[in-house]
């Protein structure tokens, strides 16, 4: 239960830092005044977490099993992007993001 409360952990800072990272990347003009911005830092502090909590997932995990259901990213990224920062999406990436996540529901279902 734990390891799957920390997988979620995972998609959640992974969303967020890339939100960081997107919203750091427009505000400034070149790489280092990126480098500089607050939002990419915590970025990297998210990052962090997440690399301790992905190590505490794998503890408690198959590997089989919480490589792909982190996958998800690829359907909360894209999702956030169009909540938080207004970016469209089109059909073909909505009809993507619905064949991952039942990708990762057949993964993750009973008898994985």
């Amino acid at each position: 239960m734990i390891a799957l409360l920390l997988l979620g952990l995972c998609i959640v800072a992974e969303t967020a830092l890339e939100l960081c990272y997107k919203r750091a990347a427009d505000a400034t003009d070149g790489v280092v005044a990126a480098l500089l911005h607050p939002l990419t830092w915590l970025g990297l502090g998210l990052w962090a977490v997440q690399a301790i909590a992905w190590i505490l997932v794998l503890r408690g995990l198959p590997l089989a099993v919480a490589y792909p259901v982190n996958c998800l990213t690829y359907v909360t990224v894209p999702l956030a992007s169009l909540v938080v920062l207004k970016e469209k999406l089109t059909a073909r990436q909505i009809g993507a993001c619905v064949l991952i996540a039942s990708g990762v529901a057949l993964v993750a279902g009973r008898g994985a």
